[in-house]
């Protein structure tokens, strides 16, 4: 590696205008979890949720790693950043239990007490068991498949398997000649890409839909549900 030339390279980026901070998402500081490379090189910080905020290079990266090797770094970074994220999600559940479903909750004048005969439960199963295939559908899209990105300057990119980064590539004759900011713009684009696309929206929640909403519905409100199959009476039977 050619020090002088890097030195030059250096000089250059403290003169020219610091690129923008990316570290002003706006989530409290206490709430910004950070993972590293081995080395220290490459930061990149989350969210609780795992959401990619911001990425930083040592002013000096190319002092401490070869170009080459920024790659791993990036991937290095990104895991365990996605690593430490999960472990506070788990050390919250421990903290804090979620609440019991509340399926079944609402108040019996506004619950639904008609009646429900053998061609209406198969029906109800048949919505529910549609619902249930279309989540397992936009799971397989995401589960044990590679995802890839590629950064809007198309310098960077990356993919991911099971929400663990496998693979970041660098164009190594763009990040030889370009500033510290311009790369972590690019690596926090693909970076954001592939945290988007292996977590889709609502996909997290499990199988959403009418139907399984209303099973659970009955199978947490089994009195409920006994009146609608007829096996009690209804609520307007009980009324004097």
């Amino acid at each position: 590696m050619d020090d002088e030339r890097w030195a030059f390279e250096e000089e250059l980026e403290e003169d020219d205008d610091p690129p923008k901070s990316s570290f002003t998402a706006p989530v409290p500081e206490e709430d910004r979890i950070s993972g590293q490379d081995q080395n220290g090189v490459v930061t990149v910080v989350v969210s609780p949720d795992a959401d990619v905020l911001a990425v930083a290079l040592t002013p000096e990266w190319k002092r401490s790693v070869d170009p080459r090797g920024l790659p791993g770094a990036v991937t290095a970074a990104g895991n365990a950043a996605t690593i430490a994220a999960l472990g506070r999600q788990v050390d919250e559940v421990v903290r804090n239990p979620p609440a019991m479903p509340t399926f079944g909750a609402t108040p019996a004048s506004v619950a639904d007490e008609s009646p429900l005969g053998t061609q209406d439960m198969l029906r109800l199963v048949e919505a529910a068991t549609a619902e249930l295939e279309r989540f397992t559908q936009r799971a397989a899209e995401v589960v044990d498949r590679p995802i890839t990105a590629e950064s809007g300057g198309g310098h960077v990119r990356g993919s991911v398997t099971n929400g663990q980064i496998v693979d970041v590539e660098i164009d190594q004759s763009w990040v030889t000649q370009v500033r510290t900011g311009e790369i972590e713009s690019e690596v926090l684009d693909v970076l954001r890409q592939l945290r988007r696309a292996c977590v889709p929206p609502g996909l997290s929640d499990g199988p959403q839909g009418p139907a399984i909403a209303e099973i659970m519905g009955l199978l947490f409100d089994p009195h409920r549900m006994a009146r609608r199959v007829g096996l009690e009476p209804s609520v307007s039977e009980e009324q004097p």
